[in-house]
């Protein structure tokens, strides 16, 4: 049994030594991976551009009415629309652009 768990051990750090020198795995087919991101991504990016506008125009006309209980449901339901997709999809509202997140040089 021990002399297995060696081999084992062996052939683990064995194969980490040769994987080392092998380059990133991530950068080997960038523009394939970029363009299915793309099309995955394309319609989280539609549906919270028309979310953000949609709440952006409830909220003049809700400032301009301030009584409408309609405007005010609606604002609070595109908010909470808002939240959520940005949840699902952090990066729809990151500071950082995602192709650098993903895609950039890295660090150290």
């Amino acid at each position: 049994m021990k002399t297995s768990g060696k081999d084992l051990k062996k052939e683990i750090r064995e194969e980490r030594r040769r994987n080392r020198n092998e380059p990133m795995w991530f950068f080997d087919e960038p523009e394939e991976l970029w363009r299915k991101f793309r099309e995955e991504a394309r319609p989280l990016e539609r549906e919270h551009l028309e979310i953000r506008t949609a709440l952006r125009d409830a909220e003049a006309v809700l400032r301009a009415c301030p009584e409408d209980e309609h405007m005010a449901a609606r604002v609070k339901y595109l908010t909470r629309r808002l939240s959520h997709l940005e949840t699902v999809a952090p990066w729809l509202s990151s500071e950082v652009p995602v192709e650098i997140l993903l895609w950039g040089v890295p660090h150290g």
